[in-house]
């Protein structure tokens, strides 16, 4: 009888990892995606303040 299965104990531990990784850089990723969308809208307001004649 087996109660415990190393292999797959390190499968799961491993598929966890990887997913983990991939979580964090798929985060980053959209908060650059973010970033510059704002960067952009940004710069596009401030075109839009400085074409105002006073």
């Amino acid at each position: 009888m087996v109660l415990f299965n190393d292999s797959t104990t390190n499968e799961h531990e491993l598929s966890e990892d990887i997913l983990a990784i991939n979580t964090i850089f798929i985060c980053r990723l959209q908060e650059r995606r973010v970033a510059e969308s704002r960067a952009e809208m940004l710069a596009e307001a401030m075109d839009e303040i400085s074409e105002i004649d006073l």
